[in-house]
């Protein structure tokens, strides 16, 4: 039979083991929900310059049929680079914008497995403190029981 003090000592530093597991696993959770919102903060501005650039290619696109119709010949070197500007812009904020997209998926996978490993690592922790639990009880039982013992051991003597 292995010692309660023993035991009771064991349980302690797993106890403590475990709530620096914890500890961890959430600092890490936590890091991984921030990657998260900057991926999503990223999204929502790429959103928004998808969004003024397609209406500025809207804007000049009226502007070509309404106020610069009568001055076309003149302008339409200018209006045709400008609008080729747009659309390269457009392309590229489109790409990037697949790319954040994919990137807060991937954020908040990590952040789901993070989630994870802390809940797991929370059940570990209340299974180590309940194992402290029994072994502080086993121990008082095994020093009650030496104290009904009727030849409990006498304290040693020294000489």
């Amino acid at each position: 039979m292995t010692d309660p003090g023993r035991q009771l000592q064991d349980a302690r530093q797993l106890q403590r083991l475990r709530e620096l597991r914890e500890r961890k696993a959430l600092t890490a959770f936590r890091a991984a929900e921030a990657e998260v919102a900057r991926a999503q903060q990223a999204l929502d501005e790429r959103q928004r310059t998808m969004e003024r650039l397609q209406r500025a290619r809207d804007d000049l696109s009226r502007r070509i049929v309404g106020d610069c119709a009568p001055q076309m010949g003149r302008l339409s070197g200018y209006v045709s680079a400008t609008q080729e500007d747009l659309d390269e812009q457009l392309e590229r904020t489109e790409y990037a914008l697949i790319d954040d997209e994919e990137a807060l998926s991937n954020a908040q996978a990590h952040a789901a497995q993070a989630h994870a490993a802390w809940l797991r690592a929370v059940s570990q922790s209340g299974s180590a403190q309940t194992l402290v639990g029994d072994a502080r009880k086993a121990l008082l039982r095994e020093r009650d029981r030496r104290l009904e013992r009727e030849d409990a051991p006498a304290p040693p003597a020294f000489f």
